[in-house]
């Protein structure tokens, strides 16, 4: 009878074999790798992408770690709901988010961080979102100074809101995912800086992207994985890396978000650059495209 160790190292064999050639028995399929991301449904181009990134990090690692399965879970929970649940483990147990410090012990978030940065820096670029009739107002605005007299959106436990704050703006930040359209238009606030990749899907009738006024502050966006799943962690850490170092996961940011990094190019677009003081001291400060920057800063 061959020994516990003996029949591990024969079923992983045959796992890695099985994937090497794309198919697998359902008893293999049953021992493959599972992620299950969190998707809250509101921002599909987002979430295709950051699916897409997974799945590219776990190809890169089919051979050494076997096979895999990438599970989609819709679900509207509030940003703080999603960190309790990925620790858990259960329900969902990887989502993506702003970077925080980790190794400080930041108690909004537990899980492990993915090191290698997803988006290619887009996270950080946020359009406004504003009421229709209030377009000519924004329009107008050529300087931080006037921008931050106009009380601005975010959701509960967003990293955005401190960043907001230390650079003087005016933010009211009570509202979640599912209610801040609607705090929008019932004019709890005036605009919602909105990463350029989500904004687009977010809009209603009564709702405009104000056209050529980009405010940036360096916000790395990274996968989290579960305190559970050490295991998961790891892999997606080492095909992360691989894909960072090949070139292609920077292939797949361009092929994803070409029209929103064509817009960001474009002359007529200016740009407010903010700091974010929860990044390390020697993170670049500036914005990765070459944006013109607001001569009134």
């Amino acid at each position: 009878m061959l020994s516990d160790i003996k029949l591990n190292l024969l079923r992983r064999r045959t796992l890695l074999a099985l994937a090497s050639l794309g198919v697998w028995d359902a008893r293999a399929a049953s021992a493959a790798m599972t992620y299950r991301y969190w998707d809250w449904g509101r921002t599909p181009r987002r979430d295709d992408y950051q699916v897409a990134a997974l799945t590219l990090a776990l190809d890169k690692t089919r051979a050494a770690y076997g096979a895999f399965t990438v599970e989609r879970v819709l679900d509207s929970l509030s940003t703080m709901r999603v960190r309790r649940e990925v620790y858990a483990g259960r329900h969902l147990n990887v989502h993506a988010g702003p970077w925080r410090d980790v190794a400080a012990g930041d108690p909004q978030e537990r899980n492990i961080l993915i090191s290698t940065p997803i988006l290619s820096g887009l996270l950080g670029y946020r359009v406004l979102i504003v009421r229709k009739l209030d377009l000519p107002r924004f329009q107008a605005i050529t300087s931080q100074a006037q921008l931050r007299k106009i009380p601005a959106g975010q959701g509960r436990g967003w990293l955005d809101a401190a960043i907001l704050r230390h650079n003087g703006y005016k933010v009211e930040d009570s509202g979640n995912v599912a209610t801040l359209l609607e705090m929008l238009l019932n004019k709890r606030f005036d605009y919602l800086p909105t990463s350029i990749v989500e904004a687009p899907s977010l809009l209603t009738d009564d709702l405009a992207i104000v056209p050529d006024l980009v405010l940036y502050y360096p916000l790395p966006a990274v996968f989290y994985v579960s305190a559970a799943e050490p295991k998961l962690a790891e892999r997606l850490e080492v095909g992360l890396a691989a894909a960072r170092r090949d070139g292609s996961l920077d292939a797949l940011t361009a092929r994803h978000f070409q029209k929103e990094i064509k817009h960001l190019k474009s002359s007529a677009v200016r740009c407010l650059v903010l700091a974010n003081p929860n990044l390390p001291k020697d993170y670049p400060a500036e914005p990765p495209l070459p944006l013109r920057k607001s001569s009134a800063q």
